[in-house]
């Protein structure tokens, strides 16, 4: 039995992609659980913040990109400084696969899983670079669900209705079986644009919105710089995040993907 693969996007940076998908692997390791991160953003934050450093000798996702290779990606898994959370990294060379003109770009990430044993992890995230260039095709062609993160500012409401035309199109022909998990509300302030937004997005989307948020606190960005675990980390309101995450968890579709 394989675990879902599940993509955390939005064309827009800084809304929080990176902290939704180690505040999803902390609480899975919080849990007892073993979750796979694969970063996939040249920016590498999600490697940084698991406190692993890239040097000339470690392969990354570049290397799952650059070649059309099956079951490449079991040799790129590497353990991480966190329980039960292991990586597969990422470096600033990935921003290199954008200029690849090779027809079967969009697929090598999906061949590169083809075959590994992902049965040790209850779950596959990635986290996805702030673009809906070819890395994010990639990605979407590999996964099995999206979810997208968002503030709820005009801007990123804008993004999640970019990604879903990206996720229609790629359902349409590459991976007739991906979904649209969920919707994140992220860095959630009481505010009266923030209240507004997030109105509009649950009159638009629904359930497809998670009924648990993300407040914007500075435990979130404290415990990244500390490369701790949010689950772990003790102060600046950082139990409001571990409660947040534990049930944006429990919202979400962990069951795992029937194999041949």
């Amino acid at each position: 039995m394989q675990p879902r693969k599940i993509a955390v996007a939005n064309q827009k940076g800084g809304v929080g992609k990176t902290a939704t998908t180690l505040g999803l692997a902390s609480a899975l390791s919080a849990a007892g659980k073993h979750v796979l991160v694969v970063d996939m953003d040249p920016q590498g934050n999600a490697t940084t913040g698991l406190n692993v450093v890239v040097d000339e000798n470690t392969l990354t996702s570049f290397d799952l990109m650059a070649r059309t290779q099956e079951g490449t990606a079991a040799d790129a898994v590497i353990a991480t400084p966190w329980d039960r959370v292991d990586l597969i990294p990422a470096s600033v060379a990935l921003a290199n696969i954008e200029a690849d003109g090779a027809n079967d770009l969009i697929f090598r990430l999906d061949v590169a899983f083809e075959g590994v044993d992902l049965s040790p992890y209850s779950l596959v995230l990635f986290d996805c670079p702030p673009s809906l260039g070819k890395l994010l095709f990639a990605v979407l062609c590999a996964a099995d669900g999206v979810v997208a993160v968002t503030e709820p500012t005009i801007d990123s409401v804008r993004g999640v209705g970019n990604l879903e035309e990206t996720i229609r199109n790629v359902v349409r022909r590459p991976n007739p079986g991906l979904t649209f998990d969920k919707i994140i509300l992220s860095r959630r302030r009481n505010t009266g644009e923030h209240t507004y937004r997030e109105q509009e997005l649950r009159e638009v989307y629904g359930d497809l919105v998670a009924r648990t948020a993300i407040p914007e606190l500075a435990a979130r960005q404290d415990a990244h710089s500390a490369h701790t675990p949010i689950h772990e980390f003790r102060g600046g309101r950082a139990i409001a995040l571990q409660l947040a995450y534990t049930d944006l968890l429990g919202e979400l579709d962990l069951s795992v993907k029937e194999t041949a």
